[in-house]
This record gives structure tokens, sequence and C-alpha cells, in this order.
């Protein structure tokens, strides 16, 4: 088996980065190894993808074996090597794949037909972290704001939200830092703020910064302005307003900014093959909270939320099992 992985990882490192240029019309035969693809071993998406390789390794018999693993460039990263066959899976964000199906900004020229949508997880929050004196979006004029390294996503999503509430390029000099500089620069009072995607209660991220600066005393999360919400919301179908807060930092009634990530897979799979791993994957879920228990509270991963997402295709496996279920209906009329 070690030298049949070896092969296999050897023949796919030789694609590169290459576009795809269109899903064949049948999956000839299905891979004997499935990867999924997380992102850095700092946050939660490679714990989850590694989990899930555990859990569906167990649940399959081993036919396919499959394997979590570090997906560099995060969401795009994993968007862009799924289109390239170099993985079956990987963790994405919501706009992210949508500006894959759409071929721009980061896809722009692209063929990303090869990616579908696998099930929706948990929700994700768009937090800015800010000195004190900061109490709304509107009063990021004029600051350091760290918003994610150029040409990430990070600081598209950021620039994106932030113009609706009157912070743009023009008038506030936004600082191209990776997540991890960011964070140490506001711990150390070189940045104002840090404006990025979070997990909700992500102490891995966002406690070293409340340990150096506490919450209510030297930061804070800084709110969306509320007379500017409604506007924003109604012209950007990918938002929506969270009010489920930070209770692992003493902000249980916290409003913010929403949206939300998944597990995207390869088209080319067989129906058969997605709707085992889903089926699998679901009727092992308390496994699967066992290591993620982040999961299990409102808002996060559930299999009634699995077909939340409406504005990119599902995987015709997994949509099988949804409606088994009786989950795919609540979403798509």
């Amino acid at each position: 088996m070690k030298l049949r992985l070896v092969t296999i990882t050897a023949a796919v490192a030789a694609i590169g980065m290459a576009t795809f240029t269109g899903v064949p019309a049948a999956y000839s035969a299905d891979p004997d190894v499935v990867t999924l693809s997380g992102a850095g071993p700092q946050g939660r998406w490679f714990k989850e993808a590694s989990l899930f390789g555990k859990v569906l390794t167990g649940a399959l018999g081993n036919k396919p074996t499959v394997n979590g693993v570090i997906g560099k460039g995060v969401s795009v990263g994993n968007i862009k090597r799924i289109a390239a066959s170099r993985v079956e899976g990987g963790r994405f964000y919501q706009f992210d794949i949508e500006n894959a199906h759409k071929a721009q900004n980061q896809f722009k020229g692209g063929d990303y037909g090869n990616v579908l949508v696998w099930m929706k997880l948990g929700t994700h929050l768009f937090r800015v972290v800010a000195d004190i004196n900061i109490k709304k979006f509107s009063d990021l004029k004029g600051k350091k704001v760290a918003i994610g390294v150029k040409g990430s996503g990070d600081d598209l999503l950021a620039i994106r939200i932030l113009k609706n509430y009157g912070i743009t390029t023009d008038n506030t000099p936004f600082q191209f830092i990776g997540r991890s500089d960011a964070q140490n620069a506001l711990a150390n009072h070189q940045l104002d703020a840090v404006a990025m995607p979070y997990a909700r209660n992500n102490r891995g991220h966002l406690g070293p910064v409340f340990a150096a600066r506490p919450v209510g005393k030297s930061t804070d999360f800084a709110i969306p302005d509320a007379d500017k919400n409604d506007a924003f919301l109604a012209s950007d179908k990918t938002f929506f307003l969270d009010k489920l807060g930070e209770p692992a930092f003493g902000r249980p009634d916290l409003v913010g900014i929403a949206f939300y990530q998944g597990m995207a897979i390869r088209a080319d799979l067989s129906d058969d093959l997605v709707y085992r791993m889903t089926k699998a994957l679901y009727e092992n879920w308390d496994q699967v909270l066992k290591g993620a228990p982040w999961w299990d509270a409102p808002g996060e991963a559930s299999l009634e939320s699995a077909p939340a997402f409406t504005t990119v295709p599902y995987h015709p496996g997994a949509v099988r099992y949804y409606k088994e279920k009786g989950v795919w209906a609540k979403y798509h009329k």
C-alpha cells in the first residue's frame, strides 16, 4: 500500500496547478486514496480534514482510504487543487467558490467546473478585533488595519465588506499582512485593528491576542454599523447578520457579519462514491463531533444544514443522500 500511495502522490504532483478545462463525461475509476485538503496547522481546517479522513476510512473499510492533509493557500488553494485533480476535496469559503464558478478575481480565466459543493459545514464570521477606542466598522477610517496577504482572498473579503461601511483603500491605510503576523502586531500595539474571517470562539487564533491585550480593557470586537447593515445585506446575498456572539471571549451578544464555509469535492468522482462517503460520514457524525466539538452548536455543522448553499451546485452523489434524508427540500425548491 505504501508503494501504491507514493505512485498516486507522484502522479498527482505532476499535474501541478494547471487549470482544469472540463469535466469528463464519466470517471473511469474512482481513486484508491481520497485526499481532503484543509488549511495550515494553526487553525481548525486541517484538524477537520484529518478527522474526516479518520472517520471515513474506518466507516468505509479502507475502500477508499481517506487522508486529510495540510492545504496551503487555504480556500483559494484548495479550490484550485480540486480543479486540477490534485486532491479530491477541500475546505472553502462560500465567496471563493462563488468566484470560482464565475471565473473572477483569483479565479479569472479558469474553468472550475470540476469543483462542486459536498456539504455546508460551519458558519464563519468576519471579525474586526481592534483597539478599545474603535467601536464600529466606520471608526476604522484612517486607521492601520490588517486585512490579510494581498491576493489571499482575506484581503478581497475585507475590502468587499468594509466599503459598505465607508472604509476604502482611498481613506484607510490597509495593511496586507498574514493572519499570524497581524495578530502578533496587534498584540504588540503595532496595528489599530485586524479585520479577517474567523471561526466562532477561536481560542487558537485570538486567545494569544486577548492574553496580551484583554477584551474590554485594551482591545475589543468592533461591530458593523447598525444603520448600514440592512442596505449592505440586501445588496450582497453571500452574507447575513449573526447574533450568536463570541461566548468564549465574554461577548455572547456580539453582532457580526457571517457567511458559510464547507467542503468541496471533485465533480468527476462517481455519484456512487460520493453518496457512500456522504452516508458514511453522517451515519458516524457522533464520532465527528467528538473530534470537532465546536460543530455541536447553533449555526454550525449538521446534516440538516448540509444543503444550505444555494448559489453554487452540489455533487449529485451528495444530493442523492440529502434527498433520502429529507433535508434537501428545505433549501432547494
